[in-house]
């Protein structure tokens, strides 16, 4: 366990007993812990004043994709597949990239899976304003799909509910899974899970860092951040 993250939470998902062959099958967990050594009030402001820089980086027409997440073709997200936040040089996004390592070994431990020889990141910062809200979206659905995770850097009183597609809505309370938006907290589930938000409400911005990893060899602006 890693010195950084503290309040780890991890909520186990699992079917019932099969009573037929074909009754669904399905295993998986979501970790919720708290990273102690970063200053989110002081990243908030960083990020912020990163927005019209990332805005303004160019690109082509066909990689512009706001993720399904409705925050619009003016958003950061929008600007996700040609940027890395950890490519930022600030002491606190140097400290994000530990504990993305953290969590993800975290996870893998939970599951008795062996770390992968590569390790591969890309992220990016999503900026919402009063009235937004993330549509309901995945990360990642082909044979690849693996790990995502989210970062709450500043928010009010909002969640990220996972969706889980193996139970029925209105009838199963698992179907739809909240948690809390608490700042410092880092978030890490199956890239294959429909995730949304709650609709903002406050008057300042909500502000999160989302990200994606891979154990396969990715182009720019993809990092690698460690191999064996």
């Amino acid at each position: 366990m890693k010195k950084n993250l503290k309040e780890i939470t991890v909520h186990k998902f699992k079917n019932s007993d099969k009573l037929t062959p074909f009754a669904p099958e399905w295993k998986y967990i979501i970790i919720d812990a708290f990273m102690n050594n970063v200053d989110c009030k002081r990243l908030s402001k960083f990020l912020l004043d990163k927005e019209k820089e990332i805005l303004n980086i160019p690109i082509e027409n066909n990689l512009i994709s706001d993720g399904e997440t409705g925050l619009g073709y003016d958003s950061t997200t929008s600007r996700h597949k040609v940027y890395n936040v950890l490519n930022f040089k600030d002491k606190e996004i140097s400290k994000i990239e530990e504990n993305i390592k953290s969590i993800h070994e975290l996870y893998l431990k939970e599951l008795n899976i062996n770390l992968p020889k590569e390790l591969y990141v890309q992220c990016w910062v999503n900026i919402m304003r009063k009235n937004q809200q993330i549509k309901e979206h995945t990360h990642g659905t082909n044979s690849e799909s693996y790990l995502g995770g989210h970062i709450t850097i500043q928010s009010e009183k909002t969640f990220t509910h996972y969706i889980n597609t193996n139970l029925s809505k209105g009838v199963d309370p698992l179907y739809d899974f909240p948690i809390a938006n608490k700042i410092g907290n880092i978030t890490l589930f199956k890239q294959i899970m429909p995730h949304y938000t709650d609709t903002h409400l406050g008057n300042s911005e909500r502000i999160t860092i989302a990200f994606d990893l891979s154990p396969f060899k990715k182009p720019l602006p993809w990092k690698k951040i460690y191999g064996y």
